[in-house]
């Protein structure tokens, strides 16, 4: 791991800020479905945010949203006030655009034999069809 690498992991931190501190990014291109949003809600409900927004902390960026911009609309409209964040500086806007676009494109993809041994009462709860 080289020395840029370390130090930023070293310094993330995740803090709670009240909601209207952060501003979503005029460029985000991800969309979500009514389904989308209800099975989100449900499990903000039942679990809580617990994956952290990422916000920039660059000046003239501070509170802009790079990753997580569906959990902070899901969290507005549940009333939640202060949500878990992970601030990053980066005064590169193209970098910052570039950042929410790799967060937005890895989406992951399953073991479909693996995932079926959870069963389909199980899989369906939380959003999978057959």
């Amino acid at each position: 791991m080289n020395n840029s690498i370390r130090e930023l992991r070293d310094r993330l931190a995740i803090i709670y800020v009240p909601v209207e501190s952060l501003r979503p990014s005029e460029y985000n291109p991800r969309v979500w479905s009514k389904e989308a949003i209800a099975q989100l809600k449900e499990s903000v409900v039942k679990y809580g945010l617990v994956d952290p927004l990422l916000a920039n902390s660059a000046p003239g960026r501070k509170g802009v949203i790079i990753g997580g911009h569906f959990r902070y609309r899901v969290a507005k409209e549940l009333g939640i006030k202060k949500v878990p964040v992970v601030y990053l500086s980066i005064p590169d806007l193209q970098k910052e655009k570039e950042l929410n676009v790799r967060l937005n494109k890895n989406t992951g993809e399953f073991d479909w034999d693996l995932l079926a041994e959870f069963g389909e009462d199980f899989l369906s709860g939380v959003g999978f069809s057959s």
